[in-house]
């Protein structure tokens, strides 16, 4: 079993700017929505043992908020860190060529890296966490790396993929792989 949720809200999330790789602190609603998970976390039957965050100040601010709450250890991984949108990073999310790009599993933004590249990062990570049994982790990162992950544990038709999106500090729970 594996926990993942993405950051709090951010200004740029409110705003509808692309956020990949620009260090964007939670807003005031992002604060609350990281206090409330670790509300929701602390009410878990199958208690979470760790949290892995991304490197980025608004999935690790949410996971220290989590951390501190239920008092556990948290450590940063390089690998949950969010797509590398490129040249879209702090421009709008509705802009045509964005929109396009980003049902292209393999096209890497200019600039940037792909949908693929996120999969290929975060699958070792997985399968490295597959391994402990001893452990229930948390991961504290990203919508696009979510995908990635829901997709490893869920496969999706390539629509579906790129039409899924994840709320703001939502815990979401994945059990194995049944392959």
């Amino acid at each position: 079993m594996l926990y993942v949720a993405r950051h709090g809200e951010t200004e740029w999330n409110k705003k509808g700017i692309v956020s990949g790789r620009s260090d964007i602190a939670l807003s005031e609603k992002g604060y609350q929505q990281a206090i409330l998970l670790a509300e929701e976390v602390a009410e878990l039957t199958v208690p979470i043992t760790k949290i892995i965050h991304s490197p980025l100040e608004r999935a690790k601010e949410t996971a220290r908020l989590v951390s501190e709450r239920n008092q556990l250890p948290m450590k940063m991984d390089e690998r949950l860190i969010e797509l590398n949108y490129g040249d879209y990073d702090g421009t709008s999310e509705k802009q045509v060529d964005y929109l396009n790009r980003r049902t292209q599993f393999a096209m890497r933004y200019p600039n940037g890296e792909s949908l693929m590249d996120v999969y290929a990062r975060v699958v070792p990570l997985l399968k490295e966490l597959e391994q402990d049994t001893e452990n229930v982790f948390l991961l504290v990162c990203h919508n696009s790396v979510t995908r990635a992950i829901k997709n490893y544990f869920e496969p999706l038709e390539n629509q579906a993929v790129f039409n899924y999106r994840t709320p703001n500090a939502k815990l979401i729970r994945f059990d194995k792989r049944t392959d």
